[in-house]
């Protein structure tokens, strides 16, 4: 599904279906809030993790050190898989039609 962590191929190389189905200009903005949610999840367990783990005295510093680095790479890390998931999402409320297999100009 994709040539690099941030290019996506057009189609799948095996059955020929278009990634990009339909709204080709908001297409990929389930995938953009699938990564928001899995970013900010993962911040907020890793806030109340540090924050429980030090209590009562947490170093903040720290902690706001740590959380920007985590809001950071999460995402980073995420993409490929936040748009993997986001087709497959969509493939399962709206299975593919033949007009996702044909070429578009």
């Amino acid at each position: 599904m994709l040539r690099s962590w941030f290019k996506l191929q057009e189609r799948c190389a095996g059955c020929g279906l278009s990634f990009e189905r339909d709204e080709r200009e908001e297409y990929w903005l389930g995938a953009f809030v699938l990564n928001f949610i899995v970013t900010e999840g993962g911040f907020a367990a890793l806030l109340g993790t540090l924050i429980y783990a030090t209590w009562p005295d947490p170093p903040w510093v720290s902690i706001v050190a740590a959380g920007a680095v985590q809001t950071i790479l999460t995402p980073i890390a995420f993409y490929p898989f936040s748009k993997s998931l986001w087709l497959a999402v969509d493939l399962l409320f709206r299975p593919a039609k033949a007009s996702d297999y044909e070429p578009r100009d």
